[in-house]
């Protein structure tokens, strides 16, 4: 069960990761006010924002993503796994996984209290000892990281459920 388990974590957590930047950076899009998270990550250790500390940020962001995507795997991975049985709401029957919207609603909540813990943490740790005073900004840090975690949730909860009913299954890796 591990490498499935390691497989589905990898792409998974890329993937969820990737729709968390988006809503992250999102409201570039109507020059509204957003959290510079990837220039916060690395600037805290190049003490400047540029591409080399915005892609140090994205490296760590990332890595965080797929580190946290196991945990949210092996929930995923046991209930696929319980007998007891869980709400079925199913869409796009006859495909060959169960597309069951119960992983992705259930990801969400999850979701929101990991971004409700996260941005408790980094309102205490960045915000108050970051170097760059651009970054201490508290109100926007702790709305984007609530509801890009809840993307993430939600986001990383439903490719587990795919993919570890993939890799599982008789016929799967």
């Amino acid at each position: 069960m591990f490498v499935p388990l390691l497989l589905s974590s990898v792409a998974a957590g890329l993937i969820a990761t990737g729709v968390m930047v988006f809503f992250l950076y999102l409201p570039l899009t109507w020059r509204g006010s957003y959290y510079d998270v990837l220039g916060a990550l690395g600037s805290a250790i190049t003490r400047r924002v540029d591409a080399q500390a915005r892609f140090l940020g994205g490296l760590i962001y990332f890595a965080g993503g797929i580190f946290f995507a196991v945990f949210y795997g092996w929930a995923t991975l046991s209930l696929l796994r319980l007998n007891y049985p869980l709400p079925q709401l199913n869409v796009f029957p006859g495909l060959p996984v169960e597309v069951n919207l119960f992983y992705p609603l259930l990801g969400a909540v999850v979701g929101l209290g990991h971004g409700i813990l996260v941005a408790f943490i980094l309102t205490i740790i960045v915000i108050e000892h970051h170097p760059l005073e651009q970054f201490r900004s508290r109100f926007i840090l702790v709305v984007s990281q609530i509801i890009s975690h809840v993307a993430f949730g939600a986001t990383v909860m439903f490719f587990h459920s795919q993919f570890l009913q993939l890799l599982t299954s008789p016929g799967g890796a």
